[in-house]
């Protein structure tokens, strides 16, 4: 609830797009993150600010055989002050879950947040692999990006 009530202005547009809402509600995203946490089960982590208060939260579900799909959640604060710790977790999420046999990563981002767009590719190592066109309730355009293991 603590990282809904802050999360990203980007993050805010993306559920919107992507959930089917006409605006944000709070409770439905609250729910959403908690099942996506349920879901990824060991493949999910929490990265704390110095404080302790939550920076950001995210982790992988399954997609498909031998698929995971990305999903995060964070506020500003703490992608300024945690993105190096976000990174490293991360990544170590996705080499376990390449060592668990699974042999697709994948994750999306509406196609404003050149940020988290810029950080899949850059830091995460994820490949670019086109655009949902019109693919959100307003007619967002979606990118989709994956990483494959061994890659």
């Amino acid at each position: 609830m603590y990282l809904v009530q802050r999360m990203r202005e980007d993050e805010r547009a993306q559920f919107i797009a992507l959930s089917g809402l006409e605006a944000f509600d709070e409770d439905a995203a609250v729910r959403w993150f908690i099942d996506a946490a349920h879901q990824s089960g060991l493949y999910a982590v929490t990265v704390l600010n110095d404080d302790n208060t939550p920076a950001a939260a995210g982790g992988f579900q399954p997609a498909g055989v031998g698929v995971y799909q990305a999903w995060m959640v964070g506020t500003t604060e703490g992608w300024a002050g945690q993105w190096r710790s976000l990174t490293k977790a991360t990544c170590w999420l996705i080499e376990r879950i390449f060592e668990s046999g699974v042999h697709r990563v994948q994750t999306t981002a509406i196609t404003s947040r050149e940020l988290a767009i810029e950080w899949f590719e850059r830091s995460l190592g994820f490949k670019p692999e086109g655009v949902w066109r019109h693919y959100g309730i307003r007619g967002e355009d979606v990118a989709l990006f994956s990483r494959l293991r061994g890659e």
